[in-house]
Order: structure tokens, then sequence, then C-alpha cells
């Protein structure tokens, strides 16, 4: 038995803290009150400490790490995540070769594994284990992507059937759920009709749609209407991933989508919100490009990039659709082993430097680093991320992804800076609030049951730290910190970090079928 002694709880809930200690029997909080110590006990005193339920991840691009026992989450306090996010999961199968650039940068070190479905990668997840809990959803790009690879246009007759049966098959094997990644290809290509038929089919299996929306940019509007429309469509829980109005042209939008949201709630559909804490997002640069140029995949981009006539159009879109400034692009990670030096630079430097327009500059180091190319774009302003943050439908994610070069700082320091930058010094809401947020809002909006409050016979997933020191010292140029303030994490009743150092046996995560 383990007690947490004398430190300022906050159980998730919401409501005012206490002080009191905790006690953990076996993989269960056992207790949560004022509680004297036993001989057989062993104690932890939580003076000048807050306890709480461990952070919930809703939206980790982890699917890889976690099998590789990497150290990020847990350093900053995650206990569970949930991976397969904006349409991409390892499972099912899908080809090796052939595809966009993204499912490359994403997938990077799978090298030739295949998972079958989602059975197989649980097993691999119980196997292997791992540090935090992992639940996961089936990617809709990676559904399409085994049955029609690129190819565009929405799915009918048997491969719609195909991707039916696969989905099916995966949600009776745990899956939590399906995403849509509907500004990526191959997710993009599936309209209204496919999606609301696949998300019926979630529906009827208990679970979750999550949405990374069509747009978030000048169409940012309709792209959460559509996300709503889904909802209502099929009766499924809709969660708006990393909701946010992309480049200054688009900040007036975000009123009107929040009203958007509280309006369909208030008519009783079941929505909910994730968001991190950065004005700045990161992803594939190709993301920037018009959808048309991705079809067949990374080679036939490669191709029309290097075609004048098509290039001319995919540089002139590009453009034309910027919502923010080549100088607000940030240049995170080069394939290119001979351009290492250009990490951390913004493209319009780039371009600058080589005499050249912006958009050309992006093109070219498309084509020189072979499409792979992660970017960190400054998109949001403060208001704005304040009013994501602070609704009351909003959980806290970090979207992180593990990559060479320079990663975004949400995958080091996330949770920490939310409650050190955010809720202590910027006081945005109280840290009572702020720790629903990580915890028991999660956790009841993917239906993890037994996480997320720290309430007897709950999984005794616990994280111990200092609402004095918490925070990071990594930023965009230097995101690799471990963070600050965190003194223990528990998970499932065992070690994960203690005393701010990790136990390199800590590997006593679980795979959570729902």
């Amino acid at each position: 038995m383990i007690l947490f002694q004398n430190g300022t709880v906050i159980d998730g809930s919401g409501e005012p803290a206490q002080q009191a200690s905790v006690l953990v029997r076996d993989q269960q909080i056992d207790s949560v009150g004022h509680i004297a110590a036993t001989p057989e006990m062993e104690v932890i005193d939580c003076s000048g400490f807050v306890i709480a339920p461990g952070f919930i991840d809703v939206h980790s691009h982890a699917d890889l790490e976690v099998l590789e026992h990497r150290t990020e989450k847990v350093m900053q306090g995650v206990t569970t995540e949930v991976v397969g996010n904006c349409g991409f999961s390892v499972f099912p199968k899908v080809p090796l070769t052939g595809l966009a650039p993204v499912f490359d940068i994403l997938f990077a070190r799978r090298d030739s594994r295949e998972w079958e479905d989602a059975g197989s990668y649980f097993e691999d997840v119980e196997g292997t284990k791992t540090r935090t809990n992992v639940a996961a959803l089936t990617g809709h790009s990676s559904l399409r992507a085994g049955v029609t690879g690129m190819k565009a246009g929405s799915l009918a007759g048997d491969d719609l059937r195909e991707v039916e049966k696969r989905l099916t098959a995966c949600l009776e094997q745990g899956s939590i759920g399906m995403s849509t990644g509907l500004n990526e290809v191959p997710s993009s290509y599936g309209d209204f009709e496919e999606l609301v038929g696949l998300c019926r089919i979630v529906h009827q299996h208990g679970g979750l749609y999550t949405s990374h929306l069509r747009d978030y940019k000048f169409r940012f509007v309709e792209a959460v209407q559509e996300a709503l429309d889904l909802g209502r469509g099929s009766g499924v829980p809709v969660q708006l991933s990393h909701l946010q109005a992309v480049g200054r042209k688009n900040w007036d939008k975000m009123d009107p989508v929040l009203e958007m949201i509280d309006q369909a709630v208030a008519e009783g559909v079941d929505v909910g919100i994730d968001a991190y804490p950065y004005v700045a997002g990161s992803c594939n640069m190709t993301q920037l490009l018009p959808l048309w140029c991705m079809e067949g995949g990374k080679e036939e981009l490669m191709s029309r990039l290097r075609e004048p006539e098509s290039r001319r159009q995919i540089a002139a879109e590009t453009d034309g659709y910027m919502s923010n400034g080549w100088e607000d692009i940030m240049l995170a990670n080069l394939a290119n082993s001979d351009q290492q030096d250009l990490v951390g630079n913004r493209v319009q430097d780039v371009a600058d430097e080589r005499g050249c327009a912006g958009v050309e500059a992006a093109l070219d180091l498309l084509i020189e680093n072979e499409c792979g190319i992660m970017i960190i774009s400054f998109n949001q302003s403060d208001e704005n991320l304040r009013k994501v943050l602070t609704h009351p439908l909003t959980s806290i994610i970090t979207d992180g992804l593990m990559t060479e070069g320079k990663p975004h700082p949400r995958t080091f320091g996330t949770y920490p800076t939310f409650l050190g930058e955010y809720v202590r010094d910027k006081g945005w809401m109280s840290l009572e609030a702020a720790v629903r947020k990580v915890s028991a809002l999660p956790a009841a909006r993917f239906g993890l049951e037994g996480r997320g409050l720290l309430q007897p016979g709950n999984c005794a997933d616990v994280i111990v730290f200092s609402a004095d020191e918490i925070g990071t010292r990594g930023d965009y140029n230097e995101p690799n910190h471990a963070p600050d303030g965190i003194e223990h994490v528990l998970i499932n009743g065992a070690w994960a970090l203690r005393e701010r150092r990790l136990d390199s046996q800590g590997l006593s995560g679980q795979p959570l079928r729902v």
C-alpha cells in the first residue's frame, strides 16, 4: 500500500481542493480523506504538493512511441493517452509504399511492422508493455488507404463495404471510435454520405467520432457545421479536434464557431472540444498544398512539383489559401541530412536567402526533402486561445509527435505549460477547473471508466506536483526540456516517476479496450 499523505487533493471533479491523503492498495484508489499511517504502508509526504488524477491525453500521435517506451508523456504527468487521431492509425493494415507523405512522417519508425486490425495492435501493446495506458481510435485515412490507397473520390460498392467491415472489426476488438483528418488525403476524399454511414456504425458500437476538421481557415465555420451535422445525422458523439481559427484573416470566426457549438449542445447534439495550450500548431508541410496534387501518393506529388505547369498551379493555389505568412512557418524537421542547418528557420528566411518568393522556397524544399518536412505554424491569437481553453467543453491535449529536429514543445510540456503559464501565471481559470480539463472531463468524454477521478475503486493513476513550480523551460527553439514541478507519477498503482526520477522499469500501462 502507498499512502500519499497530507497533500492538497484536487480530485478531478472540479470541486474545491481539500487537505487530505490518498491511499492506494494494489492497482486501485482505496480511500481519500484523513487516513492514519500504519506500518505496512509506504508513506509519501505530500505537504506543499497537489495530489491529482493522472493526466489524460485524448489526442496523441504516439501510436508507435508507446511501443518504444518513450518517456516524454510520463515526464509531464500523462498516465493515459488515446492514439489513432486525425484519421491516421497504424491499423488496420495499410500498404508500406505508395502513400501520402504524412504516412511517412507519422509512421516513420514502423519499418516493416504491420497490424492487421485493432486486436493485433492491442496484443502488441500488451506484450511489449507500455509506460502509459493506451486507448486507440481507428483512422479513416488508414481505413481508406488499406482498401483504395490514395485514390480520389467517395467510396461506394465493394470498397465501401470493405471499409465498413474493417471498421466494424476494429470497434468490436476494442477501438474507442473513428477519427478523420479531412484536410489530409485520403480522408479528405470522403463525402458527407460516406462519413455519416461510417459514423452510424461507430454509434452502434458505442464509440466516438473525432474530427480533424476539413478546414481551420477560410471555411472553418462550414467545417464545424459539417462535423455537427454528422453528429445530428448519425447520433454519434462528436469531438472537435484541436479547435482553432488559423491565421489572422480568420480570427474573427472563433466567436461564431463557439456559438454554433453551444447552440448544437442546446439542441441535444453530443459535442466535445479539445485544444492544446499554444498559439502555434505543427504538421507536415504538404498540408499547406491543394488536395488534388496529393492523389496517387508521394511519387505522384513529386512529379507534379517538378512539372512546370502543375507546379505553377500548386504554387498559385497554395499561396492563395495561406491565412498567415511564410514568416509564420518554421521548419521543424527536414528529411534531407544536408539541410539540417535550416531547422529552426522560417520559410520566408530561406526564400529571402535564395532570392525567391516564399511559396517557391517551400515547394523547392519539399522537392529537396522528398516531401519529408514538419513545420511549426504560428496560427492563433492569445484571445482566441483563451476562449477555447476556458470553454467548459474543452479537454487539454498534446497533439504531440516525436520527430528529429525541433519537435513542437507540446510533445514535452503541454500539461506543465497549461497549469503553469495559463492557470497559475495568467489566471485563466482555477486550478480545480484546470485539473478537471486534464482528467475527469476527457475520461468521461472518451468513456474511460475508472479513470480521471480520485475516488475509491478507481484505477490508481495518480500525480503529485507543485502548483508553485510546475512549468517548463522548453520553447520552440529548444523544446526538449524535462518539465519542472512534477514530483511523482503512479500508473495502475506502480511507480512511473518517483521524486522526479523516472523508473526505468515503469511499464505498468495497460491497453484500454473499450
